[in-house]
């Protein structure tokens, strides 16, 4: 699927694209660490990671975009971004640059898409499908479905084949707390397609139409009065209350009542994909979007809409603690 995160359209900084923002992922990471105190997990968890814990790793794979592959794999701008500041030493950036040089062009890549290792983060399943369908307009072998499974296969013991590639179970390891964050946030894996009057279109049966594509609601723009530029960063956004200081004894028990996934793991992130893009119809519902002006839609919120969209965010903060700390345990049971 075409997507271009470093556009112009977007606007910028590349962290902004990002599901949940440093605070959501730190707040899934910090309720699996909470879930799997005391377990087997736990101590092979700190072992891989070394010096830096589950909430540090969680952000990893955002900060890594920070690699420019046109200046030779260097990370030209240390400081830009506050929250990868705890990883930007010298060796740490070594390792992200040796990352992104085996996940930047190897991978099969359409026009205006970004490079392997920003691409599986995500897919942009039309919402008319309702559920996450490998094939469909959006979805691709390494989409954040397939890099998760890639990502379950090298901690189950398994070697790391094809795109994304991952060196060892320290590598696998830290893309997974990150990519069950971005799961999780339905704008990740649910997409919205329009055509120039603003009404929907479903790609898959009308035609895939690079005009219609909002890139995950990047190109939804919202009344500057809400703070917030678009549609995507919207949902990334936390509130004070979900971030992860917050996390204590309740949230973790309302974490553990989280049904467990059924069957083999490496089907757990396909389920996921179709929950997000069941959420993702619904974070669309009673949106309100004007004609096409340049490459953006103005859309408008309905009444009641930041409290509905909490209660989902909330809910799937629990949920990637919760199934994040179940992988972790099933990948390292002794």
């Amino acid at each position: 699927m075409h997507r271009r995160l470093a556009t112009a359209l977007i606007a910028a900084a590349p962290l902004l694209a990002h599901a949940w923002g440093s605070d959501g992922h730190q707040t899934v990471a910090t309720i699996a660490a909470g879930l799997i105190q005391g377990s087997p997990a736990e101590a092979r968890v700190a072992a891989l990671l070394g010096d830096m814990d589950l909430a540090q790793a969680s952000i990893w794979a955002d900060c890594a975009k920070g690699i420019s592959p046109s200046q030779g794999y260097a990370y030209p701008n240390p400081g830009k971004f506050p929250a990868c500041a705890q990883l930007e030493t010298p060796e740490r950036i070594a390792e992200m640059a040796d990352y992104v040089k085996r996940n930047d062009r190897q991978c099969e890549i359409g026009l205006d898409e970004d490079s392997c290792h920003k691409q599986m983060h995500y897919a942009d399943i039309a919402i008319q499908r309702g559920r996450y369908q490998p094939g469909a307009v959006g979805a691709r072998p390494d989409d954040v479905v397939g890099a998760l499974r890639a990502a379950i296969r090298v901690l189950q013991g398994q070697p790391s084949t094809g795109q994304p590639n991952f060196k060892s179970q320290r590598e696998a390891l830290i893309i997974l707390v990150h990519l069950v964050g971005d799961i999780h946030q339905p704008l990740h894996v649910g997409s919205l397609y329009l055509d120039a009057q603003g009404r929907p279109v479903d790609p898959d049966k009308q035609g895939f139409d690079r005009a219609s594509f909002t890139i995950g609601g990047n190109s939804l723009l919202l009344d500057p009065a809400t703070g917030i530029k678009n549609f995507h960063s919207f949902w990334d956004n936390v509130p004070e209350a979900f971030r992860p200081r917050h996390v204590d004894a309740a949230w973790l028990a309302e974490a553990r009542r989280v049904q467990p996934d059924a069957g083999n793991a490496l089907d757990w992130p396909a389920g996921w994909g179709r929950e997000s893009v069941a959420l993702a119809a619904v974070a669309h519902q009673g949106l309100r979007f004007r004609p096409k002006q340049g490459e953006n839609w103005q859309v408008s919120l309905p009444e009641g809409y930041e409290a509905k969209s909490d209660a989902i965010k909330r809910q799937q903060l629990s949920r990637a603690g919760a199934r994040l700390a179940r992988v972790l345990k099933m990948a390292f049971p002794n």
